[in-house]
């Protein structure tokens, strides 16, 4: 159970400072840590397999987290650090914290791609969402939680796409991010990545507006087709749309403003669920 006999008061104590330091990019890069709030993160990431390395309990929540969750918590007893409210509202990057927080090890289902191997290849039954440039990470997040939801089972993107541990990412992600495979690849190999799925049998189409665009819902799919999503502000680069199979696009209102990029992943996962 939770100790209540050992408290940290102080913000100035490293633990407080190493965690609330995960908040960095470089930092969680250079300690392949990453953080994230709340009862339900933490749930997804026990049952996922997630390799916790703390977990941080706000002292006026001991209570009630183990009434919700003590058997859990029990597991992971020499590794709870205890702080008083004042400590974790400082380390809390909630508006309502649930007086949780936990960090965690970088999930090893998530790759770095700088080289492209047909052996890195996907299967062709396997389903798959690629994405360009997204820099938003509440959207990145969106795209991740939606794609778990509708059985995509790899995201490969582009390495100038939003950090997956932001926790932004991970908090928009709602607990998809520790169920999915994801590739990062480098933004330069993008293109040759798409050329080694065309060569694979797959055909993949680029979401953009284009004069040849085939409209969504209005050809037929077949298993291994997969779209690719551009950027918020600039959509697709060249690149990508050259070694694409084709163009589509979703079939909306001509007074209506574009969807983002969030919104528009979400539709054209959806279709590839209906084949």
């Amino acid at each position: 159970m939770v100790r209540r006999d050992l408290v940290i008061t102080s913000r100035q104590n490293p633990s407080v400072k190493a965690v609330c330091a995960l908040s960095e990019k470089k930092e969680r890069e250079t300690r392949g840590l990453f953080r994230f709030d709340g009862v339900k993160l933490f749930l997804e990431a026990v049952t996922s397999g997630v390799e916790i390395e703390s977990v941080f309990i706000k002292e006026g929540s001991i209570t009630s987290l183990e009434e919700r969750i003590g058997d859990l918590l029990s597991s992971y007893e020499k590794r709870i650090v205890t702080v008083s409210d004042s400590v974790f509202e400082k380390i809390s990057e909630e508006k309502s914290p649930e007086g949780i927080i936990t960090v965690a090890k970088h999930i090893d289902k998530f790759s770095k791609i700088v080289k492209i191997e047909n052996s890195r290849i996907p299967a062709l039954s396997e389903s798959v969402i690629i994405l360009e440039s997204i820099r938003d990470p509440g959207n990145l997040g969106t795209i991740i939680r939606c794609a778990a939801a509708l059985g995509v089972e790899r995201i490969i993107m582009s390495s100038d796409c939003a950090d997956l541990y932001n926790p932004k990412t991970i908090r928009a992600a709602m607990g998809g991010i520790f169920k999915l495979n994801i590739d990062r690849v480098e933004s330069e190999l993008l293109g040759d990545y798409v050329l080694k799925l065309r060569e694979s049998g797959r055909r993949v189409f680029a979401a953009a507006l284009d004069p040849t665009a085939m409209t969504l819902g209005e050809f037929e799919y077949r298993t291994g087709d997969c779209f690719v999503i551009g950027n918020e502000g600039h959509g697709l680069s060249k690149r990508l749309l050259e070694v694409a199979s084709g163009s589509v696009i979703i079939p909306m209102r001509e007074d209506c403003e574009s969807l983002n990029a969030a919104m528009a992943a979400v539709i054209l996962m959806w279709e590839t669920r209906r084949i």
